[in-house]
């Protein structure tokens, strides 16, 4: 057991606590207990000597580091978080828009707005097209430079990703920000739900007025949209995957036939995506081979065997000539890129469900 010496440990306390600090707790005690069993002299300049040859703290480091916290006793994933709050709260990023907003704009003479605070932020980052629009280059040169360069950024982060995980640590759209933080998961799911209504046309408008925030708004949909459309193929369907749990529904039909599809073509992909002028979305059912399969509910498709053109979906409240037209633009769109398509009712398929399916997999494999 290490001595008790009240002076001594009272003077290791005062180093610990200021001129080193920011142990974690266990560490710290660790520390403690260290230098009372020791036969170190009551001297504070030798208990500070003590202990950063102990850690090892020959040269010194700034919080904005994640060796400063590790050193320090916490981990990996805790030291990053930890890094990149202090460098958050201590430096004002360029990157920020309230940096730009703080600074006068030597065009206008006053203050950066909103719109043009963005401009500059972005103008700094190569996965932005005003990045490369203050290049000389046109916005059409500009925006496909920029989904580039975020397609190779995604490339590496996602490498990096799959060894540390550590962006979700710092992400407040993600539940591992919160669990590392000492909240439960369920805390940490209603947060990041919380936080993911917090962004909205109407809130943007009554934050910054009308005109700056529908600009505000629609950044960030141009950003997200952006983001998305730079993932690959793989990436995109497993996001839609993951909308499908939460309140968009698959049909049993469309499971039974892409299972049994499954088996003789495993590579078949579901929610197969194509983006439509970096700004929409088109979601295919199934895809393999470049060839899509459609599976239409006749309610939510308005089966033209049934419905009439002026027929209106009661839950959807789209009238079926609009929804026959939608989906006749989406089919199209697929086609002029080279996809053959084949489109199966759901009254088809109770008819004759193993027929169905066969015609499917003849469709997917000839």
């Amino acid at each position: 057991m290490p001595r008790w010496n009240k002076n001594l440990e009272s003077n290791c306390k005062a180093i610990m606590d200021t001129a080193i600090k920011n142990f974690k707790s266990d560490l710290y005690q660790q520390l403690l207990n260290e230098v009372l069993a020791s036969n170190i002299k009551n001297n504070k300049k030798e208990i500070e000597r003590f202990l950063r040859n102990r850690l090892n703290l020959t040269t010194p480091l700034s919080k904005h580091t994640n060796g400063y916290w590790l050193y320090r006793g916490w981990d990996e994933k805790e030291s990053y978080v930890k890094s990149k709050e202090n460098k958050q709260k201590n430096c004002k990023s360029v990157y920020g828009r309230q940096t730009w907003l703080e600074k006068i704009n030597p065009a206008t003479n006053k203050n950066y707005t909103i719109i043009e605070a963005d401009f500059e932020r972005n103008s700094r980052r190569p996965i932005r097209k005003e990045y490369w629009i203050n290049k000389g280059y046109t916005e059409d040169e500009a925006v496909k430079l920029a989904i580039n360069t975020k397609i190779q950024n995604n490339k590496k982060g996602s490498e990096q990703s799959v060894k540390s995980n550590m962006r979700r640590v710092t992400s407040k759209r993600c539940k591992e920000y919160y669990t590392i933080r000492g909240y439960s998961v369920k805390e940490a799911t209603d947060m990041v739900s919380n936080n993911q209504r917090l962004f909205s046309k109407e809130i943007c408008i009554k934050k910054y007025g009308k005109l700056d925030g529908l600009a505000v708004w629609q950044a960030r949909q141009n950003s997200w949209q952006t983001t998305l459309n730079a993932k690959s193929t793989e990436e995109k369907a497993r996001i839609n995957r993951l909308k499908l749990t939460k309140g968009i529904t698959v049909s049993n039909a469309e499971k039974i036939i892409l299972e049994k599809i499954k088996l003789t073509i495993p590579t078949v992909i579901h929610q197969f995506t194509l983006s439509h002028l970096n700004k929409k979305q088109y979601i295919y059912d199934i895809m393999a081979n470049n060839k899509i399969i459609e599976y239409h509910g006749d309610f939510w498709h308005s089966n033209p065997m049934t419905y009439s053109p002026d027929f209106i979906n009661p839950r959807t409240k789209i009238k079926a000539i609009d929804k026959w037209h939608n989906d006749n633009k989406k089919l199209q769109y697929a086609r002029a890129r080279g996809y053959d398509i084949l489109v199966i009712w759901e009254s088809d398929f109770k008819k004759n469900r193993e027929e169905t399916i066969d015609k499917c997999i003849q469709f997917l494999t000839h």
